[in-house]
Parts: structure tokens; sequence; C-alpha cells
């Protein structure tokens, strides 16, 4: 045995060489034995800077995908947080008749499933609402839950002082009752226990507290303060008012497929029982076809942020490969350098399977090295994660290192040593005898000695460019997205918040109307505000209501219910202050709130649908209601992204804050606004406090709540796709490093190995530029090769994720050409570097060269 090939083993198995002897027994012995673990790493330690490359670039890979898994396992597959959550159902339904595939309940569907389903072993009607609570401190608008008194016991929430509601509770004409959740006990009331069974003032009338809930208890994606019976009167029931959720326990061994059936069961009994409201027949109500979509809870938990984390921890996904890609290179360069040793080991007895177990050994510590790593990366980017993710991404709390997220990260620890590691047993774990006689010199490095190599650059490139274009059109995406006029102006410059003025602190209609206007003048008072207006509903703030509009002119043929429309009611202000313009006609006046006149403004959207051009709508007329009073259009207004900017605004008709009669004969008034504050002086630390002021200088009793500039409104509907793109373009960025590093890293290694070769190339008479460009143009070989590759495995991926671009097709031209343009010239460069170097050689050195 040489001198150099005892060298080799000795930086393998740490067998000493004593001049140029080399104890067979004892390398005899260490080759047959199977390596501990510690042998194993210490054999790594020998080579530090490859094994703190490999365990860096693989802790990155694994510590990218235990952040992403961990929100996925909370969000989308931990069960939810009460008894048996199997059982649990959400009770929705389908209304093709309005071309909708997801429509809530109403009183009339709950009392129906309540007192005929077979399947149910309960239901519960549920809502949110805010109100507003005086008497204690200064006045407060919270959250609320509103539910019948079945809908806590389903969940089989114990509360931890008092009771919950029972029916005599629910029933209506029953004293009013209220339970708290453990939060707002614990802030508003300090935990005083004797708070059960004392009194409170919400919106102007004495609520009595019976229980408080327990600090566990989380329903779903709402956060309320406390709890309210809906008391519903099953006199004054009828048919309509879908405007509710439902939640259901199923009986034991109950599919939702049977519960499917027993709800489209129960629908024609509720046609039956209940009559019509005013104006409209049961034929009108036959014709929306109402049928049955009951769904597990958990999908009212996670709503349509699903599709947003799967395409996440693909993305993390493809990361992990390209490392493992990297750490398989390095790998097989290792594994390369060793073949006289394994040559050496399997002449002396070693088998193929005790070499390869070894191989997989060291790649397989390796793996659970850098899954150590990852977990320490995972823990920071989990609260990076927390910290970027959207308001509405639910169960947020619950996101961590727990269990099965720690059983994950090994998993894909041991998935990942695997997969680096069987690459070069298939290539070196049958080492020939060819191998002993192999020596520096005598050999060439042909290129099937790299075609492994080469391969996984290849791969590398083309999942670094499926994340740069998906990433790419995300950018664009949101540059779309930026563009879009949302039917507002200048949102930095606009304050907003809800006001409530309840019937029991101010009972006259008209007064009501006074005190919003009072309030209105107030505010325009303050320095630096512009304008104030005022309407049921600001953009995108998620308080939408929708019902069937008539159009005097424009019936609907052969249908008795017609199409469903957005609509708010307003008061004067509202359009200048948004900054939606009126384009013809007039806006809503005070006078015409206070003299009830017959007028309306719509959409401009509206307007074209029903008369092309919207300058005819001006004088048509609508109502709400065949009983109600036709109304005058007397103005159209620019059209509102009020689903978010990716959505199409919807048609939309502004009512009158204040009518003679809407939903019933009776007066009407819309005592809950939103108020918008255009002011210059948004910036000022004072000004939320000014506007208190202002508010509680006409009435003290009057609370702000969902306080928010425009601007806070507009990103909150951008947050899902922004969350998205920060996730992916960062992902991006590390896949596109370590693509960059391997191509860099197999150029360089190939022009090392071929030194000689170049040696003898520059003697006769090659130019430095020749030896440059025979490599770069092998690295942009390569780099064609996976670029290629990608585009295609792109075409076919992007489809999965077009749900989430807007303005931009998921085969976008520009994107792939730029991208593809983009990683090229990366590649250039990542390749120029190591074939400069090489063509820098010193042909007497080189020929003198080993390689």
């Amino acid at each position: 045995m040489t001198a150099r090939e005892a060298d080799a083993l000795y930086h393998v198995v740490g067998t000493p060489r004593r001049g140029g002897r080399f104890g067979f027994s004892r390398v005899h012995t260490m080759a047959l034995s199977t390596a501990s673990f510690g042998q194993l790493w210490r054999r790594l330690l020998r080579a530090p800077l490859f094994t703190v490359v490999s365990v860096l670039t693989l802790g990155v890979g694994i510590g990218a995908n235990t952040a992403i898994f961990s929100v996925v396992y909370a969000v989308l597959l931990k069960p939810l947080p009460f008894t048996e959550p199997g059982r649990l159902v959400g009770v929705w339904h389908t209304a093709p008749g309005f071309g909708v595939d997801l429509a809530n309940v109403s009183p009339a569907t709950y009392l129906t499933y309540r007192d005929e389903s077979r399947v149910f072993e309960d239901i519960g009607m549920w809502d949110t609402g805010q109100v507003s609570l005086t008497g204690r401190g200064e006045p407060e608008r919270v959250e609320a839950l509103y539910v019948t008194d079945g809908t806590l016991p389903i969940l089989e929430v114990q509360p931890v002082l008092g009771r919950v509601f029972t029916r005599a509770d629910d029933a209506p004409g029953s004293p009013q009752r209220t339970v708290l959740t453990y939060g707002y006990w614990q802030r508003r009331f300090g935990g005083a226990r004797d708070i059960v069974g004392q009194t409170v003032s919400i919106d102007g009338e004495p609520v009595e507290i019976i229980g408080i809930l327990p600090s566990s208890f989380n329903f779903l994606r709402t956060s309320p303060a406390l709890v309210l019976p809906f008391q519903i009167n099953r006199a004054e029931t009828h048919l309509g008012n879908f405007s509710f959720q439902a939640i259901a326990r199923l009986r034991p061994d109950v599919t939702i497929a049977q519960a499917n059936r027993d709800v489209a069961r129960m629908i024609p009994l509720m046609l039956e029982r209940f009559a019509p409201p005013r104006g409209f027949t049961r034929q009108a109500f036959e014709e929306i076809r109402l049928g049955p979509n009951v769904r597990p809870l958990s999908k009212d938990v996670i709503g349509d942020v699903g599709r947003v984390l799967w395409i996440l921890l693909g993305t993390v996904g493809i990361v992990l490969l390209i490392a493992c890609a990297n750490v398989a290179n390095l790998f097989l360069v290792r594994a390369e350098g060793r073949q006289q040793e394994f040559a050496v080991r399997a002449a002396l007895g070693a088998s193929r399977g005790r070499l390869a177990r070894e191989l997989l050994g060291e790649s397989m510590t390796l793996g659970l090295a850098g899954g150590l790593v990852g977990l320490v990366l995972a823990r920071a980017a989990i609260g990076l994660l927390v910290w970027l993710a959207p308001s509405g991404l639910p169960r947020l709390d619950e996101i961590g290192l727990d269990p099965i997220v720690l059983l994950f990260t090994l998993a894909i620890s041991i998935i990942a040593g695997l997969l680096f590691g069987v690459i070069p047993v298939f290539k070196f774990g049958a080492p020939s005898a060819t191998a002993l006689k192999e020596g520096g010199r005598s050999t060439s490095d042909g290129p099937e000695r790299h075609r492994a190599r080469n391969t996984l650059v290849v791969g590398e490139v083309a999942l670094a460019l499926v994340l740069l274009v998906v990433s790419g059109l995300m950018i664009r995406t949101f540059l779309a997205l930026r563009q879009v006029d949302p039917g507002f102006t200048r949102p930095e410059e606009v304050q907003t918040f809800r006001l409530a003025i309840p019937e029991a602190l101010v009972s006259d209609r008209h007064q009501t109307v006074r005190t919003h206007e009072q309030i209105v003048q107030r505010l325009q008072q303050l320095p630096g505000v512009t304008s104030v207006g005022l309407s049921s509903s600001i953009t995108m703030d998620g308080n939408d209501s929708s019902d069937p509009i008539l159009v005097e002119e424009r019936p609907d043929v052969g249908r008795q219910m017609p199409p469903l429309r957005r609509f708010k009611f307003i008061a004067p202000g509202y359009f200048e202050t948004m900054g939606n313009p009126v384009r013809m006609g007039r806006a809503i006046t005070w006078r015409d709130i206070y003299q009830d006149a017959l007028v309306a403004v719509v959409s401009e959207n509206l307007a074209r649908e029903y008369w092309k051009d919207p300058a005819e709508a001006i004088g048509k007329r609508i109502r709400f209601n065949p009983t109600n009073p036709w109304r005058e259009i007397i103005g159209i207004v620019g059209n509102e992204r009020d689903d978010g900017l990716n959505r199409a605004a919807p048609t939309i008709v502004y009512w009158p804050m204040a009518m003679e009669q809407f939903y019933s004969e009776e007066p009407f008034i819309s005592r809950t606004m939103a108020y918008a504050v255009r002011s210059t002086r948004m910036s000022s630390p004072g000004f939320l406090r000014e506007i208190q002021q202002a508010v509680w200088s006409v009435n003290p009793n009057l609370p702000l709540a969902s306080v928010q500039t425009l601007d806070e409104i507009r990103a909150d509907s951008m947050a899902q796709t922004s969350f998205a793109l920060t996730m992916l373009v960062i992902a991006a960025a590390v896949a596109l490093l370590l693509g960059v590093v391997g191509l860099y890293g197999v150029i360089a290694y190939i022009a090392a190995q071929r030194t000689r070769e170049i040696g003898i190339r520059m003697a006769l008479g090659a130019q430095a530029g020749d030896v440059c460009r025979l490599f770069v143009r092998q690295g942009l070989w390569l780099t064609g090769i996976g670029v290629a590759l990608g585009v295609a495995a792109t075409l076919g991926l992007t489809r999965l994720m077009s749900s989430l671009l807007f303005g931009v097709s998921a085969m976008d031209p520009i994107t792939y050409l730029t991208v593809s343009a983009s990683l090229g010239g990366v590649a250039l460069l990542a390749t120029y570097l190591p074939a400069r170097r090489a063509s820098r050689i010193d042909p007497i050195s080189a020929l003198r060269s080993d390689r």
C-alpha cells in the first residue's frame, strides 16, 4: 500500500501510519466493523468545511419546512379543541337560483332543523355583532357573539363561574342575560368572582351576567368579549333572512352525506311551515332552489387560507430538494475522493452492503444534524411567520413546535439523509479493483464521471426556476392589485370608525339622524379635517348586506325572485370623503333623509347592466320589496371593490340612512354607521383622541369601534396575497442561492479535476479565453437544460395557484422570459468565476499536478 493510500485511510478511519507501513490487522478490524454514530460524527468532523456547509444547507431546507408545516398543522390538520370534533359540522346551503354555493341559514331553517332533524343531536345558530357597554368607566364598544341556547352545549363548553344559557334564557321576552369570555372578564372586571349576578348596561339596557367562559374557549374565527342569546320569536319568523351561521353535532355513526340528505328532506317542510315575507310568494323562494351543504366544522374555521398554506408547504419542499441536491453533490465529491480507500477496504473483505451502510450512516448523521439546526432556525422562523401572517389566519396562537411537528422534522431529516446519501451508494458502493491502480497522473476525468453531479445541478436549476416563476407571478399579481381603482383615493388620509346609537339611548328616529349629523358637524370643525361621510359599510370592511332589488322598467321575466344586489345606507359626505366620484346626478342630502324623500343612488356597473348608458339610469325607479314605494335614482357613482382588490366590484344600491319604510311598514333608521374622516393630520398623535372628544361632546355614551385607517383596510384586503408573496420570494431567493452555489461548485470541481488537461491544452497553444469558454459553455449547457425542464414543470404546476393570481395569467410569457433570462445571467456569472480562475492556471504547475 502506498503512502497516499495509507493517508486516505487515515483521514477516514483515523488509523495512524508509521514510517510508510500500515497495521493491517487493525485496519481490517475497523473496515469490517459497523461504525457507531460517534465514530461517524468524528469522521465527519475531520472534514469540517464539508460538514458545516452540508449541515447548514440542510438546516435551511429542513427549518423552512418545519416552520411552514407548523402553520399547516396548527391551522389545517390539528383537530379542533372540542370533544369529538369529527362530529361537529357547519350547516350551510346552496342556492343555485341566486348563483350561490355557500348560503347561510335563516331563523326559519334553524327552527325547522331543530324540530325535525333525525341526524343532529342539536343545532345552534350564531352571529357576531358589536354592542356598547356603559356605566362602568369609559363607554366601550366590543364584539358580541349571539347564539341560540344550544350553541355552547353543542361544543360542550363548561363555564368557570355561573352557567350558560338555557331555553328559558333564549325565549323571547325573557330577561336579558349575558356570559362573559374569560379574557374580557379579566380585562374589564379584573377577574372579580362576584361579578356573576351583577348587571351591566349593554346598548343602554340592563343585562345580568350569569357566567364566565373558560380561558380555553375559542369560537371558530371570532374574538368576542361577551355572549348574548338570540331570543328568536317563532311567531314573527318568516322565510328568508339568510344572514346567520349554524353549527350542529351529528349523532354517533351519522355521516355528512346522511346529514345532507336529511337537510334536503327538511327544506320543503320549512317552505310549508313559514310564510314568505311581505311582498314575496312561496314560489319566489322555490325558485332559489335551496339545497343542503353540510360540511365539517373545521372548514368554517379554515376558510380559504388552506390553498395558500399548501402551496407554501410545497414551495419549501422544493427548497429542501434543492438543498439535498447540493449536499448530494458535495457527498459525491467526497465519495469520489475516497474511491481508492473503498477499493482497499473491499480488497480486505468489506462487503458492498457494509460500505453502503457506512455511506448511508454518514448521510443520515448529516441529515439528523441538519434537522437539529433546522429546529433552531424554525423556532425563529415561526415567530416571523406569526408576525407576517394576515390577521384573518385562524388559530395563530396554536402554532408552535409541538410533538407532531417534531416528528415531521425527524421524518424529513431521515428522508433528506437517504435522498442525498443513496446517490453515492449507487455510484461508489461497489468499488472495482482498477481503483487501486488509478493514480493522479494516469487517470483522466471523463464526462461520464460527472454525469451524476451534472444531473443534480440540472435538477437544482429546474426547481429554482419553478420557484422564481411562481414568485414572479405573485409579484406581478401584487403590482396589478396596486393599480386597481378600489373606489377610493388617498386612503392614508382617511380615518374610519363605527358608531352605534341604540334605541334605548335615543328612541326617536329623526333625533337619531340629528345626533349623527351633529357628530359630523363637530368632526368637521376639527383642525385639518376636510370632509366627513357616513355609510353602513366602508369599502372592504366586510359589513356586507345583499337583498333582491326590483327595477321598475326591467322586471326579470319569468322570475318571482330578482337577483341579489349589495346595498348600503348612507348619509351626505360619504362619496366625497372616500374620493369615489358622483359621475352623474347628485348624492343623497340631509334634506332627503329628514323628508323621507323616495330617492336612491346606484353604482355605475349596476346602471350599465340595466341601461347600458349610465346616464339613462337617472330618473329610473327601483325598490327593495314589492310592497315598498318606488325610489327614484338620483345619482350614479363609481364602482367600489367592496369584496377586495382581487374581486370584481359588486353592483351596489345606496339607500338613505333613514326611510319611511324598508324591511316592514314601520319607519326605518340605520342606527350603526361607519364614519369616514378625511384629514391632513392623520399622523398627529392626539388626532384620534380629538375625534373621540368630538363624539362625546354630542353624547358621552357613544364609544368608537373598529377604529382603523382606510389604508389599513386596503392592506387587510391584500394581506393574504402579501403573505404568500413574502414567503414565496424568500423561498425563491434561497432556492436561487442554493442553485447558483451548486452550479458554481460543480464547475469549480470539474476545473480542479481537469487541471492536468488544462495544462496540456495550454501547452499545445490554447489561449486563456479558450479555456474559459470551455467551462462557461458547459455551465450554460447545464443551465439551459435546467431552464427547459423548469419551464415545462412550471407550466403544469402554476395552474394549481391560478386562483391566487390577479391580472396575470399562470402562463404569462413575460414572467417566464424574464425569470429564465435572469436565471441564465446569474448562472453565467456563477460559471464564469471558476472558469476564469481555471484559465489563469500556470501550464507548468498544471502538468505537474496529480489531477
